[in-house]
């Protein structure tokens, strides 16, 4: 468990910092250039599995980044780089003979985008997609690690073992997928932001078990 833990939040630390320093890269050259022509968003959730790949993997979570142009005044289209964070099912992990197992899918799509109500504060959207998907499932065991840590509250170092995850091997798919759902986003201010939420349901064709889900996703919009 708490080796699970630690992988999470390394994983979800490196990728949130990394969109937002992508997102604020973004606003900072949307609003240099023109505020209503260029937008950018991140954001985040959970992705529920549907479909086959449901009973092999759990469902997870999944952080979102993009950045795109308001073409005119109802249609959007956006480039997008999305990672999700899934577990392994037991079932999957007794047949490899592997005490246990993470897996992990990212994605980078064009994403167009309908407003149906561009002008008022509670705008809701039709919006789809069409890109890349890569599906990998890792197995490892739990092993100790040695490390040689300061410990501030005693003001010494020393040598202890910490638990880590040993990779044994991966399996990787990858191919082209889509999307289609809908959503809303409301004005927060004067200055542009926007927060939005929204569903979509994805197929990729990641070999002979494609990946279907449907993430929610919460997040900010310039």
């Amino acid at each position: 468990m708490v080796a699970k833990f630690k992988w999470l939040f390394g994983h979800l630390s490196i990728h949130l910092v990394t969109s937002a320093v992508i997102v604020l890269s973004m606003a900072v050259c949307s609003h240099a250039q023109d505020e209503h022509r260029w937008t950018a968003n991140v954001g985040g959730g959970v992705s529920p599995l549907v479909g086959d790949i449901s009973k092999r993997l759990d469902n997870g979570w999944h952080i979102t980044v993009g950045g795109g142009l308001n073409v005119t005044r109802h249609l959007e289209t956006t480039l997008e780089y999305s990672y999700n964070g899934y577990g392994v099912g037991r079932k999957v992990l007794n047949e490899a003979q592997v005490p246990d197992g993470n897996s992990h899918l990212w994605s980078l799509t064009v994403n167009p985008k309908l407003r149906l109500n561009r002008r008022g504060n509670f705008n809701p959207y039709v919006v789809g997609g069409v890109g890349y998907y890569r599906r990998t499932v890792e197995f490892t065991r739990p092993v100790l690690v040695p490390v040689f840590i300061f410990d501030p509250f005693l003001g010494g170092f020393f040598n202890t073992f910490v638990q880590a995850d040993q990779k044994l091997g991966d399996i990787t798919r990858d191919g082209v997928g889509g999307s289609l759902g809908a959503g809303f986003e409301t004005k927060l201010s004067k200055t542009g932001l926007k927060f939005y939420t929204e569903a979509r349901y994805h197929y990729a064709d990641t070999g002979r078990i494609p990946t279907r889900m449907v993430p929610v996703t919460f997040g900010i919009r310039w």
